[in-house]
């Protein structure tokens, strides 16, 4: 009997193991059936591939030498008339501020008998946005020379200002409110009634309220602590409704801006938030009050805008206008959230270099306390409770605005900034336990391995067809260098040749004025003998005294 009962567990065995193996087959085999492996690596391998953050190949280009090449002054023959031009690579600045720099100077602005003023103009400016290059006309060499010192003098490098913005504000709202709601009818046997009001319903209301004057939402909230009897007629009811509420709000916000000297920068966040607002509605039930809420929507607003001026003596001057809203401020018992906005504007300060500048230090504080109840008996201690009423409120708001500005000293390197973003955006998922049971024979290693060194062998050829194009634009710098060159000697051949023609020609000449000055002498020496010797033979004739 147990031989047979072996034999048929064993048979149930093999014919499941058999059905497993059936079935996977068949699984496998069925063409439709999706695999969940794969669709699982495939979803992962996209996952990794869209959030991958690449550095930046440093291009390592030159600018072309065009650029750096100094002024250019061209004479030429136009209508008849001779002028000039000047060729102009702004540096640091636009060629449209330059323009209009020029424009200010160097305008002749007259009036004509209404006093209307217009502006003469015997020259040209030209800015090509391009190539940042500036071409001016004008009728004088003189001219061009005033306005290239002009350009040289205010085409200098601006300076960048980093603006450390950091902005705190700190909310604290405490609210103690204690309402009694008191009842005596018949007590030891007399015709005695004390206590409050009663409603349509016959509930008896609160004979001292608290904040309920002030918020009919405060009904719905609290705890009654008292003694509620009732035996034959005679009745006694003492309840104090007692609530506590605390509540605070903390905002931080640390912007960062850099901006050129007397330009503006502004930083703005915008959330449209959904707001709970409670409306109270009476008249339900037996005139019970009814809470109802609302959803409305709200733009949340934090901007920063900033115009810093450097001055020569150091010190910095910055035209602020900040903003900072929030909707999460605790607002009473209810402790609903309410939409709070905060704006300062400052358009005239100094600050030296690396301080900081307390812009605005907003502090409120707000306190309230009525106490409700009888005369005489509220004051008595403990059993007073039973006698009055509390409303107690107390709120604290500060804001604060501390800008730190200081001279920027350029960017960060692309590499840093790409390492911080991989750091916080990478994911948990991608690594440990989900690794391990994706990849148990270790697949995705060596896959990854061998992204590494494509990626190593991808960043090797960005730099070397950033040095191939260097090199070629080097070469082809070189090579106009080199045709520039040849065309100036070409020109100084032709102007060296032109002098030794020229100086051929003033030796001729020289040697024929010598040539004439020696027969000239000649013909003074030999006119001069003539002369002597004409003197000499006229002295006998004119002395008769001699023998």
């Amino acid at each position: 009997m147990k031989n047979q009962n072996r034999r048929s567990s064993h048979n149930s065995a093999i014919l499941f193991v058999a059905f497993v193996i059936l079935g996977t087959l068949g699984l496998l085999g069925c063409h439709d059936w999706p695999d969940e492996r794969g669709t699982a690596i495939e979803a992962q391998n996209i996952l990794r591939d869209i959030s991958r953050i690449e550095t930046i190949a440093d291009p390592n280009v030159p600018v072309p030498a065009v650029y750096n090449s100094p002024p250019k002054k061209i004479k030429q023959m136009v209508g008849g008339a001779e002028e000039w031009k000047l060729v102009y690579f702004c540096k640091y600045h636009t060629a449209d501020e330059i323009k209009e720099l020029i424009h200010e100077q160097f305008a002749t602005e007259l009036f004509n008998k209404k006093g209307q003023s217009t502006t003469l103009r015997d020259y040209t400016v030209s800015a090509n946005p391009g190539t940042n290059q500036l071409i001016v006309r004008c009728p004088t060499e003189q001219d061009v020379d005033s306005v290239l010192e002009i350009i040289t003098e205010t085409d200098i490098p601006p300076i960048q200002v980093k603006i450390e913005c950091l902005v705190s504000e700190l909310y604290a709202d405490l609210t103690v409110d204690r309402e009694t709601s008191l009842l005596i009818e018949n007590l030891f046997g007399e015709q005695i009634k004390l206590g409050g009001k009663v409603d349509e319903s016959g509930a008896v209301l609160p004979a001292f309220p608290g904040a309920s004057l002030r918020d009919p939402a405060r009904e719905k909230f609290g705890l009654k602590v008292g003694v509620s009897t009732g035996v034959e007629g005679h009745k006694f009811e003492a309840l104090v409704d007692i609530l506590v509420s605390r509540g605070y709000l903390k905002i931080l916000m640390n912007p960062t801006l850099e901006v050129v000297n007397g330009q503006s920068a502004k930083i703005q966040s915008r959330q449209h938030v959904p707001l709970q607002q409670v409306t109270i509605q009476a008249g339900g039930f037996g005139g019970e009050t009814i809470l109802r809420t609302q959803t409305e929507y709200y733009d949340i607003i934090d901007s920063l805008e900033i115009t810093p001026h450097v001055f020569a003596d150091g010190y910095i001057g910055l035209q602020t206008s900040a903003q900072i809203a929030a909707y999460l401020t605790p607002e009473g018992i209810k402790q609903l959230p309410i939409v709070t906005e905060r704006t300062i504007s400052n358009k005239d300060n100094r600050i030296r270099h690396g301080e900081s500048l307390i812009i605005g230090g907003i502090r409120k504080s707000e306190k309230r306390d009525v106490i409700r109840g009888v005369p005489i008996l509220k004051d008595i201690p403990i059993l007073g409770m039973l006698f009055s009423g509390r409303d107690f409120e107390e709120r604290a708001t500060e804001v604060i605005f501390i800008l730190t500005p200081t001279v920027s000293t350029g960017g960060r390197p692309n590499r840093d900034v790409i390492d911080m973003l991989k750091r916080q955006h990478s994911s948990p998922m991608t690594q440990g336990l989900h690794e391990a049971m994706m990849d148990p024979l270790g697949i995705k290693a060596r896959e990854k391995e061998g992204e590494r060194k494509i990626e190593a062998a991808r960043s090797a050829q960005q730099q070397s067809e950033a040095e191939m194009n260097a090199a070629r634009l080097e070469a082809m710098e070189t090579g106009r260098q080199i045709q520039d060159l040849s065309e100036e000697l070409d020109e100084t051949r032709a102007q060296v040749e032109q002098v030794n023609t020229k100086a051929s020609e003033a030796a001729s000449r020289a040697e024929a004025a010598e040539a004439k000055a020696q027969k000239a002498a000649a013909e003074a020496r030999k006119a001069k003998s003539e002369a002597a010797k004409a003197n000499k033979e006229a002295e006998p004739a004119s002395d008769p005294k001699k023998p």
